[in-house]
């Protein structure tokens, strides 16, 4: 029996996001994903990949399989949105079989009521833990942060966020400069040639990049409270 083609293949699977309506095109799409014979990063005619179809259409489970699998989290469609511009957009999400305790922790984390735990806003904080940047701008010059309408939930989120550059302002800041220790630019940017900080204008002496951003140490032992034991159990996982 000959095999099917791999763009037939891809060209099914979007199909089925599109058409996702019912549990058996999403059993579909997941017999398709077990094959391993998939594209994950493939586009359609809007340049969405099949992880921000799933997105776009509320789906948490396949959302959840295709990050798992691999899929680039900061893939972005033929309108420069990334899975948080869609995510954002999004009143409510369908959990399918996705674990819910880690919805679970970032509603806590936003101090939102746990029926509020598959919103957009929820599935989007989910997805910034993922790797997903809240940062990047889409065609129209906006950030999905941009996008959220209640001032007090976009506060609550830039909490969990690192820094922005300073210098470009859209992406994530990596290079700390001496002596203030701010971290200032991303890595496209560090080469500009600072005298002085950015942020305090004290002298710049030094500079080198970071692999991790630190949050605030408050933060950190909120977050490690809210986690518990598995706090433990993904430091150990870093280690490794």
């Amino acid at each position: 029996m000959a095999l099917m083609p791999m763009w037939l293949i891809t060209m099914e699977t979007h199909h089925c996001m599109r058409q996702f309506g019912g549990k058996r095109n999403y059993k579909v799409v997941c017999a398709m994903l077990k094959q391993g014979s998939v594209q994950l990063d493939i586009q359609n005619n809007q340049k969405r990949t099949p992880l921000l179809e799933a997105v776009s259409r509320g789906h948490l489970g396949m959302t959840h399989k295709l990050i798992a699998l691999g899929a680039d989290i900061n893939a972005v469609d033929g309108e420069g949105n990334s899975c948080l511009h869609l995510a954002v957009e999004r009143e409510v999400f369908d959990s399918e079989d996705a674990p819910l305790d880690l919805l679970n922790e970032c509603c806590t984390s936003l101090n939102l009521k746990i029926e509020e735990r598959l919103s957009g806003i929820v599935v989007a904080r989910y997805l910034a833990s993922q790797g997903a940047d809240f940062h990047h701008k889409n065609n129209k010059n906006n950030t999905p942060l941009d996008l959220i309408n209640d001032p007090n939930l976009r506060k609550k989120l830039e909490a969990f966020l690192p820094p922005q550059c300073l210098w470009c302002k859209n992406k994530t800041a990596t290079t700390k400069v001496h002596p203030c220790e701010h971290l200032l630019t991303c890595e496209e940017c560090s080469n500009v040639p600072l005298k002085r900080c950015l942020r305090c204008l004290k002298p710049v002496t030094s500079r080198g990049r970071v692999e991790s951003v630190n949050l605030d140490e408050k933060l950190l032992h909120s977050v490690a409270k809210k986690l518990g034991n598995k706090w433990q159990q993904l430091g150990e996982d870093r280690k490794r």
